[in-house]
């Protein structure tokens, strides 16, 4: 049994809203006789701790209700002979988004020495609500993040190193949730030398506004500094870009900004329960403010970057940036983005995982992404769109990428015992789609209920079925991912030696045949959208070859028109380049090798030409999404692979 299971959950009350932040505390003796102590810690939905009036370390791994997580701290260090107290502050979100699955409020932890426990979770800690952080605000940064948060410096006090009143015994809540039992499954986030904002502007236009930038896209938790005249309220807001020559915080029901009470005088602030993907920080006030210091500590996680080496120096530096961009979007869990959602896509993180390879030749943090993916419960079987999450959507399409992660990582791994421990899983998400197969053509049908979002890419016609998904009717770009799936399927099938009562391989051919009976123009050469007739695409096309439906002839025709720069097919994006890429190399590897160096050179040369320091996720930068488009984004990485494949 694992130390922290004998600990109980608790809160501060028996009745927890959203958006609300406790404060927990408890003494304890420690001598020399006691060792090495170990602090096992879990809660939701985020920890901040503190011993003996020290800040020490903070942050929850993203757990389900079914799959908790704690971790372990070593703090023998941080303790004194005699008595010691911990401090602990907990943020409990109570929402469901894309970055968490509400589980009720609740601490659990335990501290235990070599000769015994010297404290735990239990009706003895004491706890009270927050006096400065404000509870229950429930404001949105973005639907994908979930809650900002306020704090008022004017109610701060000693409760961290000495005792106040207010404090009562905690409520007992372990009834209503499950015990932690998994030890977090990667290795900690390191907290780096801080980044110190510089001062670019400032202006007074009915406020007084404070424009720092941080010289590069950076991801981490924040600290200010400054002295003020009189306790006021500011805005600290955050962003990539600066296009209308301040931090645009506020984009269409978005606000990228935190509120803050200053207190007459000095403030010390360090926000540690959100961390920021930005470049650009603004302060705004209505009184003037002196000494100011914004800086940003990076979190990110520990990996070894292999070492690249080409002669072509603009392939080395979009290399380096894509693998920059790799590590700004890799920390708990792979991240689409870290400034606007922070959130783990599965079609993103196959992108991110099969340059992960290359770039850091690691295994460790995939299998958690992985096995996160695979913890995912939906009552239709079907994988939710993030990891853990739960905004009640679904990206269908997304599903089927799962299986092209699944077999890459173990051909990368090797660990095929991993992938025979998931594979209840992914069986059972392919019968989720076996259900939405017309028998008589084997062709998937659009999902059509609400929940259900038929994307497949930022391209026209193929970021939703609109005007179509009411009819349920297949469509191209579903079914080939489909059949791709299945191939991938009967691979991982023959790796682990299983027979299963289904022949996926068969079924592709099944599926490969409607395909080319439903969608496929021989006058063109071409696969369209919806029939024959019409949505002409590259990812469609693209996919078709891929999935074995288009061959020889057929294959070379779509290669030709996929590297024709008038062609009207409908362009690929960055997300999905590497199906076009894969195509062609597929059909004949040295023929378009020097086309997909081209292009790749074509596309990101631009984006650092324009001061780039990560990748976009589109070719239109900030200006896309109606000027929500993110300038670090994960999936838009995959320039690793194919520079380190062909340009060794």
């Amino acid at each position: 049994m694992k130390k922290i299971e004998k600990a109980k959950w608790i809160w501060e009350n028996p009745n927890p809203a959203p958006d609300e932040h406790a404060e927990f505390v408890c003494e304890f003796d420690y001598s020399e006789d006691d060792g090495k102590v170990t602090l096992s810690i879990s809660a939701d939905s985020d920890f901040g701790i503190y011993l003996n009036g020290k800040f020490y370390d903070f942050g929850q791994y993203p757990d389900y209700p079914h799959y908790k997580v704690y971790d372990e701290f070593d703090v023998t260090d941080s303790l004194m002979l005699g008595k010691n107290r911990l401090a602990i502050e907990v943020w409990y979100y109570g929402n469901n988004c894309s970055t968490n699955i509400d589980d009720g409020a609740g601490l659990c932890f335990s501290l235990d020495s070599e000769c015994g426990n010297l404290a735990i979770s239990d009706e003895h800690v004491l706890s009270r609500l927050s006096k400065t952080y404000r509870n229950h605000i429930c404001y949105s940064i973005t639907g994908q993040l979930g809650y900002g948060y306020g704090y008022d410096a004017t109610a701060e006090d000693s409760w961290i190193s000495e005792d106040i009143d207010g404090f009562t015994p905690s409520v007992c809540v372990t009834a209503e949730k499950l015990m932690p039992t998994t030890l977090r499954p990667i290795k900690k986030l390191d907290t780096e030398k801080a980044i110190r904002g510089k001062l670019v502007k400032s202006a007074q236009d009915g406020k007084y506004r404070y424009l720092f930038d941080f010289g590069k896209e950076t991801v981490g938790v924040y600290r200010m500094k400054f002295n003020s005249p009189s306790a006021q309220d500011i805005e600290l807001c955050y962003g990539e870009h600066i296009i209308d020559g301040w931090v645009r915080d506020s984009i269409h029901g978005r606000r990228f900004a935190f509120d803050y009470r200053a207190k007459s005088g000095d403030n010390d602030y360090f926000g540690y329960f959100r961390r920021l993907g930005l470049r650009y920080a603004e302060l705004r006030c209505h009184e003037p403010l002196e000494n100011i210091e914004i800086d940003i500590f990076p979190r990110n996680y520990p990996l070894n970057v292999l070492p690249f080496e080409c002669e072509d120096s603009d392939f080395k530096r979009i290399y380096d940036v894509c693998v920059e961009t790799l590590k700004l979007c890799l920390h708990e869990h792979y991240e689409d983005c870290p400034w606007r959602e922070q959130a783990m896509y599965v079609m993103d993180s196959r992108n991110q995982i099969l340059c992960g390879y290359y770039a850091f030749g690691e295994v460790e943090f995939p299998r958690a992404a992985i096995k996160m993916m695979a913890e995912d419960r939906r009552d239709d079987g079907m994988l939710s769109i993030t990891y853990p999450g739960d905004n009640g959507l679904v990206i269908p399409s997304f599903g089927l990428h799962f299986y092209t992660l699944v077999r890459e990582y173990g051909d990368y791994s090797g660990d095929w015992d991993f992938v025979r421990e998931i594979f209840p899983k992914l069986k059972s998400v392919l019968e989720a789609f076996f259900g939405q197969m017309d028998s008589s053509t084997k062709l998937l049908n659009a999902f059509g209920p609400a929940c259900y979002w038929n994307f497949y890419e930022w391209a026209r016609g193929l970021s939703a079925t609109i005007g179509k998904v009411d009819d349920e009717i297949p469509d191209l770009v579903l079914n080939a991912l489909f059949s791709l799936a299945l191939r991938n399927m009967q691979y991982i099938c023959d790796k682990l030696g299983m027979d299963t009562d289904r022949c996926y391989s068969t079924l592709a051919d099944e599926v490969n045949a409607s395909i080319n009976a439903k969608f496929f123009n021989p006058k063109r050469s071409l696969y369209g959208m919806f029939d024959s007739e019409g949505g002409y695409s590259e990812l469609g096309n693209s996919l078709c070859v891929l999935c074995g439906a288009a061959e020889g002839e057929v294959a070379r025709c779509i290669a030709d028109e996929l590297t024709n720069s008038e062609s009207e097919l409908t362009g690929i994006t960055l997300s999905m380049k590497c199906f076009k890429y894969d195509a062609l190399l597929s059909i004949d590897e040295e023929k378009y090798i020097p086309y997909v160096l081209r292009d790749i050179k074509r596309i990101y040369l631009g984006m650092l030409d324009e001061g780039a320091t990560s990748v976009w996720e589109t070719e239109k930068g900030a200006a896309d999404f109606g000027g929500a488009g993110s300038l670090c984004h994960g999936w838009s990485a995959l320039p690793v692979y194919y520079i380190r494949k062909f340009l060794k």
